[in-house]
């Protein structure tokens, strides 16, 4: 095997513990709050101790892990507060790059848009909520690619690694994917008609809609695996 064939193949795994490293952290197999178990879970996922390490170190930078100096890293606890904290900062980056992208978004970008919206529509494919995920990606890239600030994007590129995670887990609430359609459609049209005003108070309301839904993911997971006492 090449040494470029060995490299993909390492990545490939490595995204593979990975998102298994998250489900085991949401679920409760992994605890909040207890260090990560390295060695069996190398063991039993029968995967190398490098592409978990980076999966964990990909876990950190989404803040589900917390990473420290020779000692085991320990799963962390996100809490209700974490999620309102993260999305209020997320609104305000999010509103910020549409507002600086305004001028520059092109008729043949929001038609590009439109059309990835037309093939999502909830119930049309098998695969709708997948398609409704890529409408999530490519509407709000409008805004965090044309924003031209290198320094916005990269936080905002910071946030979605993230709430990508979560995505993964609302996608199994159909009721919350078409939710956020009508949403995105929302957005989407008020940018079409030029109307900054409306389209900024829709992504408001949309960023907060998405808060609560992964406020409920986490009580949930809260529910079927609670602190020990």
């Amino acid at each position: 095997m090449s040494n470029v064939k060995r490299l993909k193949r390492a990545g490939q795994t490595a995204e593979q513990v990975f998102h298994r490293l998250i489900e085991a952290i949401l679920s409760g197999e992994l605890p909040s709050g207890q260090p990560v178990p390295e060695v069996s879970l190398a063991q039993e996922w029968k995967v190398g101790r490098t592409p978990l390490r980076e999966a964990m170190r990909r876990a950190a930078e989404s803040g589900f892990i917390v990473l420290r100096s020779n000692r085991r890293p320990v799963v962390r606890r996100l809490t209700a507060e974490d999620i309102r904290e993260l999305y209020e900062l997320r609104r305000l980056l999010e509103l910020h790059a549409l507002e600086r992208s305004w001028g520059d978004i092109a008729p043949a970008q929001i038609q590009a848009i439109m059309k990835v919206a037309a093939h999502a529509r909830p119930g049309k494919a098998r695969d709708w909520v997948k398609r409704c995920l890529e409408l999530d990606l490519a509407l709000h890239g409008l805004w965090t690619e044309g924003c031209g600030n290198s320094w916005l994007i990269r936080d905002l590129e910071h946030h979605y690694r993230f709430l990508r995670v979560f995505q993964r887990w609302i996608a199994r609430d159909q009721e919350a994917v078409a939710m956020a359609y009508q949403e995105h459609l929302g957005i989407l049209k008020a940018i079409e008609a030029r109307d900054k005003a409306r389209a900024l108070a829709l992504l408001g309301d949309h960023i907060a809609a998405s808060a609560k839904s992964v406020e409920r993911v986490l009580a949930k997971a809260e529910l079927a695996n609670p602190r020990p006492a």
